[in-house]
């Protein structure tokens, strides 16, 4: 198992944290707030943006949603290029420890259990914790 904290970056920031490959927690970095104009369908200039991991990712995340939903390869790409962005903006990480900590594993139910987790994280919809420390669904 590779040591989470000696890998952290100088930058490192804590954000939510989700289990990886390895079997160890990671945090991805906290999402920095972003805004932009848009214009409405009625021609009005309005706020658009939200949580933001930065431009780089908002492109994959465009990437993502103009992917083709049974293009299950170019989807995946995309989502381990998304992954793999945060992560590297945390840590330290080889070719080989990205594959170690983002293998998919079709038929492991920890595994899609782990990727829902990683997506929740990478789109802002992590669960805030609880007053008793939990997290709730």
């Amino acid at each position: 198992m590779l040591d989470e904290r000696s890998l952290r970056r100088p930058g490192f920031s804590a954000g939510p944290e989700v289990t990886l490959g390895d079997g160890g927690r990671w945090s991805l970095p906290i999402p920095t707030l972003r805004l932009f104009p848009i214009r409405g369908e009625d021609g009005r200039i309005a706020v658009g943006g939200g949580p933001s991991f930065g431009a780089e990712f908002e492109a994959l995340m465009d990437e993502l949603s103009d992917c083709d939903l049974e293009d299950t390869p170019a989807r995946l790409t995309i989502q381990f290029r998304m992954a793999a962005l945060l992560l590297l903006r945390n840590y330290d990480l080889s070719d080989r420890d990205l594959r170690d900590l983002l293998i998919i594993d079709a038929e492991d139910q920890e595994c899609r259990e782990r990727w829902q987790a990683i997506n929740r994280a990478m789109t802002g919809r992590v669960p805030k914790p609880s007053a008793d420390g939990s997290a709730a669904p």
